[in-house]
């Protein structure tokens, strides 16, 4: 069932009912089938400047293009409105966000109109649980620009996985050689919590601050995940700006919360094509030799890049992930 939405509610009231959301659990263990038939359609007729501007800000974003990841903040809000309804069999409080890809086939720009559709994808066993997956797809007069999977951990001991849930891994670049690591240190302070809230509109208190991260069992503020993702991949557009403007697909792994105020360090590393045996070139241009002998820019040539990012105290991953160029 496909409901179109004319307005999105308030992030208070989606938090307050959130809080009051229980299990409804009717078979051990979940399925897909249980999960609510529903996809709900957003049109705003504009994506706000002043959102946008505090984005970027808070993640360093410096191109001209939307952020990657600033179309998940406007869609998060339906993400929760599918996990509110009443035949969904999850309590909301103590999911784990340990997943996020981005599909972008193109830069989105600021003043484009924007279509949004979420729907759940998928459902499937885990070590520790169960997960499952929210699917969010944009479209810009009808074409298919930017694409997401959310996955998130309900926790419990209740259920005999059938298999233990692997990290997932793109497949395009299985076999790839990678080059010299580069790293930076970034130095997470304690109001870093609250500014991206007011970028993004998501106030969980477990970011906001130390008292309010400890009415959620947590010693201290963490920083949200998708500002860590934001964070990283803003670093690295201003390491390849190319890599962002071509058609691209983003995975991260969210490990370790990272606590506020914290240091964390940034690593980065590129896939070496020339040492790779051709493997994640474009096959329609050719090798490198070949490229270099039709007069192709290497522009052109598929690229991929791995980047974490760990406690500079401890060393223990907060997040993994890769880029890649499809």
């Amino acid at each position: 069932m496909k409901t179109p939405l004319t307005t999105l509610p308030r992030f208070a009231s989606l938090m307050f009912r959130a809080a009051l959301k229980r299990d409804n659990i009717t078979q051990l263990p979940p399925t897909f089938d249980d999960l609510p038939k529903l996809s709900l359609s957003f049109a705003p007729t504009h994506l706000l400047d002043s959102s946008i501007k505090q984005f970027h800000a808070v993640t360093r974003w410096q191109s001209d293009h939307l952020h990657p990841c600033y179309l998940h903040v406007v869609s998060f809000p339906m993400h929760l409105m599918l996990m509110l309804q009443k035949d969904f069999p999850f309590a909301l409080l103590g999911l784990v966000h340990i997943n996020n890809e981005i599909t972008q086939y193109r830069p989105v720009r600021v003043s484009e109109a924007c279509v949004f559709r979420c729907y759940f994808k998928e459902m499937k066993p885990h070590a520790k649980g169960i997960v499952f997956s929210i699917a969010t797809d944009v479209h810009v007069n009808g074409e298919l620009c930017w694409s997401s999977v959310s996955s998130n951990l309900y926790r419990s001991t209740k259920f005999n996985p059938l298999n233990k849930e692997s990290s997932p891994a793109n497949e395009a670049s299985i076999g790839l050689k990678w080059g010299v690591q580069s790293q930076q240190m970034w130095q997470l302070n304690s109001g870093l919590g609250r500014d991206y809230a007011r970028a993004s509109g998501d106030f969980n208190p477990i970011h906001l601050s130390k008292l309010s991260a400890r009415l959620f069992g947590f010693k201290h503020a963490i920083a949200h995940g998708m500002w860590s993702k934001s964070r990283c991949l803003s670093a690295l557009e201003q390491i390849t700006p190319d890599l962002f403007v071509q058609p691209f697909n983003t995975q991260v792994q969210f490990i370790k919360p990272a606590m506020l105020p914290s240091r964390v360090v940034f690593s980065q590393y590129e896939a070496d094509h020339s040492k790779a045996d051709d493997v994640g070139t474009n096959k329609d241009v050719g090798t490198i030799e070949e490229v270099n002998k039709k007069g192709v820019s290497n522009n052109t040539l598929k690229r991929a890049m791995k980047f974490s990012l760990k406690s500079q105290t401890t060393g223990a991953p907060h997040l993994t992930g890769e880029v890649q160029s499809i």
